[in-house]
């Protein structure tokens, strides 16, 4: 079971370069979800999000992005001044939120919870179980505010998930904290407040999903442990199809799914599997076949940059050029003049 569960806090804490929490959490969590998106694959075309109301008609969000997958949503806002609002948010699905705010003033109330007064909300985060209700107002301090939200939605959830989520019935938590569930939290807010270029796909749907679980940790690690099997490996003729696809494939946003589709099981089993396999996460390797394929074309080509970077599945020649350094420990053109 620790093998099983500790890949997945592993993966990310090697993401976010922070420690994962001691997990000997049920690895049977895992197993279920895995079973769930292999089986009942659901799309969440429909994103609950957080409504904000501003009392200065010509405020809005600096930055407003969002991004939706199978069963899950997330949301990343950030706030300038004059930005005192109000907020609303009720949906089927379960709420976490990650909050980067600093309140003068402000107040929050959850169905069937004494309101909460604001403050400082920095690193904290709030979680509210689907069908239930958030109404408040803030004032927020004269600085940069942001919030990053994660929604899955429980109906989408086979019986044995659900059961397992609500051994323990899941309660509204007001702005608590976690620093393993915050770190994954910020990187996910970060990446998506990047207005140079998109971030890939696979990277944004394994921060979410690993955000999820965690939230499912914290609301059942009162569990008995479970044991559990082995993270087993891909066989040889699906790691020939993975490096055949992503090859193939190499200029496009590759995502979790495409290759998990392409094994015939779940995204979760997918990424323990594949780390297994290849001794990395699939976004690593994904990376450094983009960064060999750039090497190749700036030996062999005279193309711009910008024209490698785009061949290679990068958004931007920026994008490409911070990616390409941290690796290679160069710049594309003192690489193309090295060689």
């Amino acid at each position: 079971m620790v093998k099983e569960a500790t890949f997945l806090y592993t993966y990310c804490a090697f993401l976010l370069k922070i420690a994962p929490p001691s997990a000997s959490i049920a690895a049977k969590i895992g197993a279920i979800l895995a079973q769930y998106w292999l089986d009942k694959p659901f799309l969440m075309d429909k994103v609950d999000e957080l409504e904000l109301s501003f009392r200065e008609p010509s405020a809005s969000p600096d930055i407003h992005a969002t991004h939706t997958w199978r069963g899950m949503a997330a949301q990343y806002s950030r706030l300038r001044l004059p930005g005192e609002y109000e907020f609303s948010w009720s949906g089927n699905c379960h709420y976490l939120a990650y909050h980067d705010l600093l309140l003068d003033d402000g107040e929050m109330e959850v169905t069937g919870e004494r309101p909460v007064v604001g403050g400082d909300l920095r690193d904290k985060m709030t979680f509210v179980p689907a069908g239930q209700t958030i109404r408040g107002w803030a004032n927020p301090s004269d600085r940069l505010n942001a919030f990053t939200v994660v929604c899955f939605d429980p109906s989408a959830m086979d019986e044995e998930l659900e059961s397992a989520f609500h051994a323990i019935e899941p309660r509204p938590d007001i702005y608590f904290r976690d620093d393993y569930l915050a770190a994954l939290l910020r990187r996910l807010g970060t990446l998506m407040a990047d207005r140079e270029g998109p971030a890939s796909r696979i990277h944004i749907e394994t921060l979410g999903l690993t955000a999820a679980l965690e939230m499912l940790r914290i609301n059942s690690e009162k569990r008995r442990d479970e044991t559990g099997k082995a993270v087993g490996q891909l066989s040889q003729s699906q790691r020939s199809l993975v490096r055949s696809y992503i090859d193939a494939n190499i200029a496009r946003d590759i995502g979790l799914d495409e290759l998990a589709s392409l094994c015939g099981v779940s995204r979760f089993h997918f990424c323990r599997a594949f780390k297994a396999t290849f001794g990395e996460t699939a976004f690593q390797f994904v990376t450094m076949r983009r960064i060999d394929k750039a090497c190749q074309m700036l030996g062999e080509t005279r193309l711009p940059v910008a024209a490698v970077a785009k061949a290679c599945g990068f958004s931007g020649a920026s994008q490409f050029s911070r990616t390409f350094r941290s690796i290679a420990g160069t710049t594309p053109l003192a690489f193309r003049r090295s060689v």
